[in-house]
């Protein structure tokens, strides 16, 4: 008991010294700024929303944008329109996707076509050097010389220019119990490029489209470089093809129907976009 007490009564001038040592007010400011902080934090989140005025230039921005775009829309090309009305091929189109499929059936074939808005092949910037090179070289183009001479030509030049870009295409034929071919082709200046042939065994392979069975084609013989078959045996191709109406005017349409449709999703992308900025 001696030995307790003793122990004890040489630890209290410790703890008593080691209590003045550490001050109150160092505890005092770390609950003031705790407490300053939860009051911001509330107040602010009180605060009803206000537009500022980034978000109003944007909007601003974007409606003036919509209005050039609405005014600038023109109706369905009537090269579509007939094109649609004459061909066999049934349209797949939903608004605000970026593929467009095309189908029909030939004899016991399935014929699927699959585009996308995205997938438009413009001339690289250094092609497009090139050219103007190539212009200068030939002396075929002066210094501030103009290729339209009114505003006419100049719509004329630009709905040219759309008419004619390239545009990539996926065709499918499938056979039953046969399997699948699939086309890696390029609708460009009224012609489909054949640019590899892949065979498939398994058709429910050929008709998928995710991201698995993409990286299962991926890993198929795809065959030489069609470009580099015997040209007996890429006309021979290419007359199987116009059989099945996989042709010119399939050519025409296919970057005819992009350009429209571009136009279509990006006026729809603005508005969508403008809404959400819009909204409270």
């Amino acid at each position: 008991m001696f030995a307790l007490r003793t122990a004890v009564a040489r630890a209290m001038p410790a703890l008593a010294m080691r209590a003045a040592v550490i001050p109150r007010a160092v505890f005092a400011p770390a609950m003031v700024a705790r407490a300053g902080s939860v009051s911001a934090m509330r107040s602010f989140s009180n605060t009803p929303f206000a537009w500022n005025k980034a978000d109003k230039d944007l909007i601003t921005a974007l409606e003036g944008e919509i209005a050039h775009e609405e005014k600038e829309e023109e109706e369905i090309p009537d090269y579509i329109t007939s094109y649609l009305k004459t061909s066999p091929f049934q349209i797949t189109d939903k608004p605000g996707s970026d593929e467009v499929v095309l189908t029909r059936k030939f004899g016991n074939e399935d014929i699927k076509i699959v585009f996308s808005v995205s997938d438009i092949e413009s001339p690289g910037d250094e092609e497009e050097l090139d050219l103007e090179d190539d212009s200068e070289e030939d002396g075929s183009q002066q210094p501030n010389q103009s290729l339209s001479a009114s505003g006419e030509d100049e719509e004329e030049e630009e709905d040219l220019n759309a008419s004619i870009f390239p545009v990539r295409c996926l065709i499918t034929i499938t056979k039953p119990n046969a399997g699948s071919i699939c086309i890696d082709a390029i609708a460009q200046d009224g012609a489909i490029l054949v640019e590899s042939i892949s065979n498939l065994k398994d058709s429910a392979l050929a008709a998928a489209s995710t991201a698995e069975s993409d990286w299962q084609k991926r890993g198929l013989y795809t065959g030489p470089h069609f470009a580099e078959l015997d040209e007996d045996l890429q006309i021979a191709f290419e007359k199987y093809l116009e059989e099945r109406q996989i042709d010119g005017d399939l050519a025409n349409f296919v970057p005819t129907y992009v350009y429209h449709k571009d136009q279509v999703e990006y006026t729809n992308w603005l508005s969508e976009l403008k809404g959400f900025v819009a909204s409270k």
